[in-house]
């Protein structure tokens, strides 16, 4: 066939659509995302977000000049090979798709896919992502009062680690005014507990990167109410803490005096070795054979002469 004979065929609007139907229909499968192309896309602000351990969640913006017979699919890729996933418009100008069972490592980057599909070639827009980045943890739960802290417990079922950080933002009831603290542990102190807060918390992994970027925190939790103590019941507290320090400070002089007593009562018995020599060294201890064996014999009483003195 000459040049100018094929010309003519590959402008025959036949051709054109056979060609663009066993591109939709094959291309798919034996094209990666990669081999595309980006240009004349509608699709903007492309962005995936993990939770769950093995859920995403990504969706993107579309131009309105966007035709209402365009499809969008998300692809993605793993372990070197590309896994394609349905999308649906969930709001209008948003398109949003739903991977259930996301097999891989929060730590290694992936490659994401946008794919618009009209009456054309298909086109796509690609994004690297890191998971562990963009991993959104479940709010922390029993979010309650105990005396002068506010508690609460990490957040339930499976994350990419087990280790989280904290926020808490903290509302006086009076004035509103409020401030944010970063936490380590699952606690926050009450130091001013003459004024009322409100409390939030909210939670993400702890990832232990070294330049984490930006961090994806966990939704807000509902707030609680730290009630503020009045003065009959900070005057109540200073009376128990002060007949409490009162009952340990006497309980402390009776210890001691009754161990001076102790140490005047518990003399130590007279040993009798010390005194008898050879009772418990000859006759073990028995104490008549000791006497006898010491008896001194002793001579009668000579009798006296009578004298008489004369005047």
């Amino acid at each position: 066939m000459s040049l100018v004979a094929w010309r003519h065929v590959a402008h025959s609007p036949f051709l054109q659509v056979g060609m663009i139907w066993i591109i939709t229909f094959n291309g798919f499968s034996s094209t990666t995302p990669e081999g595309m192309g980006e240009q004349s896309s509608s699709i903007r602000n492309l962005a995936c977000l993990f939770y769950d351990k093995n859920r995403m969640n990504c969706s993107w913006n579309i131009d309105e000049a966007s035709t209402p017979d365009t499809e969008y699919r998300l692809s993605y890729e793993l372990f070197k090979k590309w896994f394609y996933a349905p999308c649906g418009t969930m709001e209008p100008g948003k398109v949003t798709c739903l991977v259930r069972d996301f097999d891989q490592d929060g730590y290694n980057k992936i490659r994401v896919c946008a794919i618009e599909s009209q009456q054309h070639l298909p086109i796509t827009h690609c994004i690297n992502v890191l998971p562990v980045l963009f991993y959104k943890a479940s709010p922390p739960v029993n979010v309650m009062v105990n005396g002068s802290k506010v508690v609460w417990s990490p957040p339930t079922g499976e994350h990419l680690s087990c280790h989280f950080k904290y926020q808490i933002q903290i509302t006086d009831v009076d004035t509103k005014g409020s401030m944010m603290e970063d936490l380590n542990m699952p606690k926050w102190d009450i130091d001013d507990q003459s004024k009322s807060f409100s409390v939030q918390v909210r939670a993400r992994i702890e990832h232990f990167l070294d330049s984490p970027g930006d961090l994806m925190w966990s939704d807000w939790t509902d707030s609680v109410i730290t009630e503020k103590q009045t003065d009959d019941v900070m005057m109540k507290s200073l009376i128990v803490t002060t007949i409490v320090i009162i009952v340990m400070v006497l309980l402390l002089i009776f210890l001691r005096l009754n161990c001076n007593l102790l140490e005047h009562l518990c003399q130590p018995i007279p040993d009798p070795k010390q005194k008898f020599s050879g009772l418990f060294e000859n006759y073990n201890g028995e104490f008549q054979q000791w006497i006898n064996a010491n008896h001194l014999e002793t001579e009668d009483p000579k009798e006296c002469a009578t004298v008489i003195v004369e005047d």
